[in-house]
């Protein structure tokens, strides 16, 4: 008998603990519109390899590219209500919630990508970081350099002035602050995700779009292109971003790590996009697309005089466009 119940005992402690439940892997999962083979995506699947090397069976990170997971510009809706756990949001987005730094999303602000990084590395960065946490519950881990944005034309048309612009329909990601720096530029703003600028460009319903060079060679844009002209106008940053809630959820040594890989993962991304830029405009050159020099100063005029028009600059933070001029 004692034999029995002692076994029978046995039966039941491995019984209990077959039934016990794992411990819950955490899961991340990054969604961001950039093509596969850009190197925003291949830093996102920097911070995977990291992580998941770390810090084996406890965290899973899986990466979407091409807007595969979520559409351009719903990701970052998607973070606050809990949906997502990281993404890639640029300033016109996190613009749309925190007016005041619409700043962030003004053309011809920084003169160029280490002046990009040197001011959101400052404590001018530090503030901004620090609101959007507490305003947005948005965890911005740190900030790479998406490209700087040109215009890029499907037809031969000569462009020198924001006028040359005139009537032409250029595709702009949605958001009324990328609809208005359309307008300033001097063209029509379509509202149009990445992901259906292809088509368009072909079929003509849009005759041009917006895009640092290399992302419009990422996205193959370049079929469809027959010049670039070198407005750049805007000096773009990009956010490594996670979920308030999600980064919470994370231990102390977790999120550390995730820090530090964000750090290492941006540092990578902005290296290989000035790489990737330069490289573009070989390509394009080489395969005949034309490459126009307009007249900076005059772009530069029209979209100050648009802000000034369009109210924007008053809903700014006083005087941090003169902080981020004053970086060096």
């Amino acid at each position: 008998m004692k034999s029995f119940l002692k076994i029978a005992a046995v039966a039941l402690l491995l019984g209990g603990l077959a039934s016990a439940p794992a411990v819950a892997q955490t899961e991340i999962r990054i969604s961001t519109a950039a093509p596969d083979q850009s190197p925003l995506s291949d830093a996102f699947r920097m911070i995977k390899t990291r992580m998941e090397a770390k810090f084996p069976g406890q965290i899973r990170v899986s990466v979407h590219t091409a807007s595969s997971l979520f559409r351009q510009g719903t990701e970052l809706p998607a973070l606050q209500r809990g949906n997502l756990e990281m993404a890639s949001p640029v300033t016109f987005e996190i613009e749309g919630q925190l007016p005041e730094y619409g700043v962030f999303s003004a053309a011809y602000l920084f003169r160029d990508a280490d002046h990009l990084i040197k001011t959101f590395r400052s404590d001018i960065g530090k503030e901004f970081v620090d609101d959007v946490a507490s305003k947005m519950g948005i965890v911005i881990l740190d900030t790479g350099y998406l490209g700087t944005r040109t215009v890029n034309l499907r037809m031969d048309k000569p462009v020198r002035l924001p006028g040359d612009l005139a009537g032409v329909k250029m595709r702009m990601p949605p958001g009324p602050a990328f609809q208005m720096l359309a307008k300033a530029l001097g063209a029509t703003a379509v509202s149009m995700p990445i992901t259906e600028v292809y088509l368009g460009l072909k079929t003509g319903s849009i005759d041009a779009q917006d895009n640092p060079i290399n992302m419009t060679r990422d996205w193959k844009f370049n079929e469809v292109t027959a010049q670039v002209i070198l407005t750049r106008h805007l000096v773009q940053p990009v956010f490594f971003a996670i979920a308030k809630p999600a980064f919470d959820k994370l231990t102390p040594a977790q999120q550390a790590e995730l820090r530090a890989a964000a750090r290492e993962a941006a540092d990578f991304e902005i290296a290989k996009t000035l790489e990737d830029e330069k490289s573009a405009a070989d390509t394009f050159r080489a395969a005949g697309i034309k490459i126009v020099e307009p007249d900076i100063p005059a772009f530069r005029a029209a979209v100050m005089e648009q802000y000034k028009e369009s109210g924007m600059m008053a809903r700014w933070k006083p005087g941090l466009a003169e902080k981020v001029e004053a970086i060096r």
